[in-house]
């Protein structure tokens, strides 16, 4: 774990967001996000990733966007914004 940033589980973010661990492990394996392990069964989601998710997440239950589909906008879309500063959120 890098120091000075803080991380949460992918429990506590599953729990707030009201989702399954398993949605969050497909985009994961997506590469959409990253994790730190700690231990060997705990996956801890650095802050900075958090606002990602959130939007990988609104993509997939507002759209029905499937976990490549997201990968690929979420890639366009900060892309744009590195450009523009512009785009509001999804």
């Amino acid at each position: 774990m890098k120091p000075g940033v803080a991380y949460i589980t992918v429990q506590q973010f599953c729990a707030f967001h009201q989702c399954e661990t398993v949605i969050i492990e497909e985009l994961l394996d997506h590469g959409i996000f990253e994790v730190q392990q700690q231990n060997s069964e705990i996956l801890l989601i650095p802050e900075h990733q958090v606002p990602r998710i959130e939007r990988a997440l609104r993509l997939r239950n507002d759209l029905g966007v499937n976990a490549p589909g997201i990968d690929i906008i979420l890639r366009l879309v900060e892309r744009i914004e590195r450009r523009s500063g512009d785009i509001d959120d999804l």
